[in-house]
């Protein structure tokens, strides 16, 4: 299964979704296939789950989803419990395992391409609904639900390595430049304002 396969289907069924991607090769896919104010592009590994639940918590009324990595999840092990204990019912958590770190120059193996099993940690956390996926019609299958229904989801689609991401032109747009708008953006659908500057 390919990455960039799965995030062709899925864009058109982003509609008001909050989504929120980590550093990897998917933040630059995701980016380009997807140019909408409701994206939140971080520039960092271990990060995108516990700011998605955050996001979850305080829009109840709005579907969060997540884009993560294997390595970014093994970074940080700890969101899994909370996650499952707050048990947000609008959040969507898809990690794309692809079995490496994957550097600019470097791939290396993480520790999924051994032992380790991402669903069988979600649900050893709490997280009831998880589910690995292997083939580009499971994965939607499994993932339709997750983007049009309510719940708490934890899909891991074990994808090939790919350096497409490498290849592709990367947007104008500064990460911090992506946050303000992506802040915005929920200010003006939520009529509520977050960040009033510090000028």
């Amino acid at each position: 299964m390919i990455r960039y396969e799965c995030f062709e289907w899925m864009a058109p069924l982003i509609d008001d979704h909050l989504v929120v991607t980590s550093l990897s090769g998917q933040r630059v896919e995701w980016g380009h296939l997807s140019n909408r104010e409701g994206n939140l592009l971080l520039g960092s590994m271990g990060n995108a789950l516990a700011v998605g639940c955050g996001l979850a918590m305080a829009l109840p009324h709005r579907r969060v989803v997540v884009l993560e990595s294997d390595g970014s999840i093994l970074l940080s092990l700890f969101n899994l419990p909370t996650v499952a204990n707050l048990g947000p019912q609008n959040l969507s958590v898809f990690v794309f395992d692809n079995q490496i770190y994957s550097g600019t120059r470097i791939s290396e193996p993480t520790a999924t391409a051994g032992k380790t099993d991402l669903e069988i940690i979600a649900r050893g956390a709490g997280i009831e609904d998880a589910v690995t996926v292997r083939d580009l019609e499971t994965f939607k299958k499994a993932a339709l639900p997750a983007l049009t229904g309510s719940g708490l989801n934890f899909i891991v689609a074990k994808v090939e390595e790919s350096r497409g991401h490498r290849k592709i032109q990367r947007t104008n747009m500064d990460l911090l430049e992506n946050k303000y708008r992506f802040v915005r953006y929920i200010e003006k659908t939520e009529g509520k304002p977050i960040f009033l500057g510090r000028g």
